[in-house]
């Protein structure tokens, strides 16, 4: 489980009163219908007697001629006033409510305006923020979005302070009261619990408590059945909710212990759940060192060999050397039948009256010497023949492909060793980079543009109807930016990205090995870019990269066993 999805949890069970159970057995005499009930009653008390205050006052203030004496008693008659309004009961939700959950028996659902004292905070413009109440010394600390978090620490960013002789115009929070932000983005998901006096943007709603314990408020905000009545509530463009409907938001209301234990509770478990949250990002970060240290293992000792020793033992292939004589043959044989064939052209087109005919012959003609061109022979770099795991007449093979195929320039001395029976070549005679075909389609036809981002899933679908084409299965290389030299597997037809182009590799190697290939040597290419303003692949370590060949079966072994290894090295992986 995620840890904001444990803490959603933990919290939601909290206010419907299942984290509490035990304590309900062992304190089976509280309960918040009888505080409720003793509570309005002192009210009423409370009320009666600011009553007979007021009253005396005003007689008095009958009787008094002295003017300074009648404006103190207005005063005191006023303040009274505002005590005796203060004096509000809690009304208990009557039976036409519907409840969103049950809770215990001893619980009662009221009205969040009853136990709470709701109000919003106040905004301060940009002149009054440069001008007067910033990097001030002395104060109270003002309270912005940013810098609540859903926790009990402020990060007091902004660095805007109220000086004591501006006090009076804003509306202070209190310590140990709670802040919601209720407009914007952050609507209903940022809380903060206050341990200090602060003032507070116009943004965030304050709740300071009446009848509840602190704590207990600040976590049933925090709570999934507060977001959903919440989200129920929200309007604008922008998103907030009316301080007033807030008011009449429903809150279930243990009794006062109960709400208590319920906080301590949370803020042990919570505690607990933020170690989990910080231990398994540290595993996350272990584990993927693993699993990079596994696949640079893996690759390693597959394009060393061990991976297919026992391949090699009850399977014998052919040499590669054996392997890339045939191929130079196959090259050979059909740089001559495409030689031959041009020449046959030339000479019709010497004798073709007709220039329609001629156009289309010197069209053929030009696709023959494309083809020609394409026509490479492969130079092994270690043409000597190697025996150690080879039978009598693989040995005889070897010798006679060694002997036949032309040699690489002396003073070649492999990187590692590899088995007997594989080569040695420059990566760019097995693997060309190309433009891929360039391809012009009616607006009818528009196929997406496969740039880096889209490849990525991190930018929409964008059509276009020409550019250079590549197929599904196609390998395309990033040649520009932080990660030239990684390599995409096309999943859908389209056209090239700017920075990308189309690797053709030849038929002599699978390209699943490639792929792991291309793997192996990612960092290489990474950390080898050239460019200064804007890096790039650097072609000429691509195309003179000295890579091991094994022969085209062991090849599809060698593949077969690291799709298996590399899907149980993903069983590593810690669950999100």
């Amino acid at each position: 489980m995620k840890a904001n999805a444990l803490k959603k949890s933990l919290l939601d069970y909290a206010i419907q009163g299942k984290l509490t159970a035990r304590f309900r057995r062992e304190c089976t005499d509280l309960s918040a219908h009888e505080e409720i009930r003793s509570y309005n009653a002192s009210l009423q008390h409370k009320a009666k007697a600011l009553e007979t205050e007021r009253k005396a006052f005003e007689n008095e203030l009958k009787k008094t001629k002295d003017t300074e004496q009648k404006q103190e008693l207005k005063n005191r008659i006023s303040i009274v006033k505002r005590q005796i309004l203060q004096c509000k009961e809690i009304t208990p939700l009557d039976t036409d409510f519907t409840p969103p959950f049950a809770i215990p028996e001893s619980w009662v659902w009221v009205k969040l305006g009853d136990i709470c004292e709701i109000f919003t905070g106040d905004s301060i413009n940009a002149t009054e923020k440069e001008q007067k109440f910033t990097n001030q010394t002395s104060g109270l600390n003002y309270i912005a979005t940013k810098d609540i978090a859903n926790n009990t620490h402020i990060n007091y960013e902004n660095g805007v302070k109220i000086p004591d002789e501006f006090l009076p115009f804003f509306k202070i929070a209190k310590a140990e009261s709670t802040l919601l932000c209720i407009e914007g983005g952050s609507a209903g998901r940022k809380v903060g619990f206050l341990k200090e006096n602060v003032c507070f943007g116009n943004k965030l709603c304050c709740f300071e408590n009446i009848f509840a314990f602190a704590k207990f408020v600040f976590y049933f905000l925090q709570s999934g059945e507060f977001a959903k009545e919440f989200n129920t509530h929200i309007n604008g463009i922008i998103g907030g909710v009316k301080r007033e409907s807030l008011k009449n938001f429903p809150i279930p209301l243990p009794p006062l212990q109960e709400q208590e234990a319920i906080a301590q509770k949370l803020d042990t478990l919570l505690a607990l759940a933020n170690e989990y949250e910080v231990i398994k990002e540290e595993l996350k970060r272990i584990e993927k060192r693993i699993e990079k240290r596994i696949e640079k293992s893996l690759l390693k000792i597959a394009l060393e060999g061990s991976l297919s020793k026992r391949y090699r033992r009850n399977s014998p292939t052919p040499n590669a050397l054996a392997e890339l004589k045939a191929y130079n043959q196959h090259i050979k044989q059909k740089r001559a039948e495409t030689g031959k064939a041009l020449k046959t052209l030339e000479h019709a087109l010497k004798n073709e009256p007709n220039t329609e005919q001629k156009q289309k012959l010197k069209a053929h003609m030009q696709r023959l010497r494309k083809e020609l061109a394409s026509y490479k022979e492969i130079t092994p770099l270690d043409s000597s023949p190697h025996h150690a795991e080879l039978s009598a007449d693989s040995k005889a093979l070897a010798e006679s492909s060694a002997h036949d195929l032309k040699r690489s320039p002396d003073g070649f001395t492999p990187p590692f060793a590899i088995p007997e029976s594989w080569a040695w070549v420059k990566l760019g005679d097995i693997c060309e980079i190309v433009s891929g075909e360039a391809i012009n389609l009616n607006e009818a036809e528009n196929l997406p543009m496969l740039d880096v981002k889209y490849l990525r899933n991190k930018s929409d679908k964008k059509l276009a109807s020409s550019g250079n084409l590549v197929n599904v299965g196609d390998r395309i290389i990033l040649m520009d930016g932080e990660n030239s030299g990684e390599v995409f597997i096309v999943q859908e037809k389209g056209f090239l990205g700017s920075t990308l182009k189309k690797l053709e590799i030849l038929g002599l190697v699978k390209i699943e090995f490639m792929d792991f290939m291309f793997l192996h040597y990612k960092n290489l290419f990474k950390g080898n870019k050239k460019g200064a303003a804007i890096p790039h692949l650097n072609r000429q370590l691509f195309a003179n990269l000295e890579i091991p060949l094994p022969p085209v079966e062991e090849q599809a072994y060698i593949v077969q066993i690291l799709e298996k290894l590399f899907t149980l090295k993903q069983g590593l992986r810690i669950e999100s």
